[in-house]
């Protein structure tokens, strides 16, 4: 009877210990980024609007800190520029893979995308990346919310990717018009 309890119960105990000590090691080397502005975050403001002084809004207090979003989906952050009047709304959409576009969009005062830049595209290559081309991306600056997306064409064989980019701007500018002043001022 010992031999048949033996194995499972030291092998029991070995995983607790090996698991207790996972936890023990995730727990002193762990960092919360919320909230942080990272390099490439960074980079992609630079790259749309230019220098700048950008930080995330953020909603709390203390350690509780979080990116505003205005409980709208797919939006992970807002970067402002309050000095220069301008923002940039980090937000994941899904094109044709599900949450397969995580872009920068740079908003102006006036309410109209300047320009987007890619974090991360998870779309097929040489199919959905096409939305990626300057040819298409052209086509999104001066978005605003009056803009008809339909009167935007989509790249071809990358129908589902390019839905979610004008989805993606779609949301990001109606997130600014509804909340500018907050944006902007808060």
């Amino acid at each position: 009877m010992k031999d048949k309890i033996m194995p499972p119960l030291v092998l029991t105990i070995i995983c607790i210990v090996v698991s207790g000590l996972l936890v023990l090691a995730y727990n002193a080397t762990y960092v919360d980024n919320t909230g942080v502005l990272t390099d490439d975050m960074k980079k992609g403001c630079e790259e749309i609007f230019g220098k700048g002084d950008y930080e995330i809004m953020l909603d709390g207090e203390g350690d509780s800190k979080t990116p505003v979003t205005f409980d709208t989906e797919g939006v992970n952050s807002i970067i402002t520029d309050k000095d220069n009047g301008r923002c940039v709304i980090e937000i994941t959409e899904d094109g044709y893979s599900k949450g397969g576009l995580h872009l920068l969009i740079g908003i102006n005062s006036e309410g109209t995308i300047e320009g987007i830049e890619f974090l991360s595209i998870g779309e097929t290559p040489g199919l959905g990346t096409k939305v990626q081309d300057d040819s298409f991306l052209s086509k999104l600056k001066g978005f605003g919310v009056d803009t008809d997306e339909n009167s935007i064409d989509n790249v071809t064989a990358a129908t589902y990717s390019s839905k979610g980019m004008k989805s993606a701007c779609k949301k990001a500018v109606k997130l600014f018009d509804e909340h500018k002043e907050e944006i902007l001022n808060g």
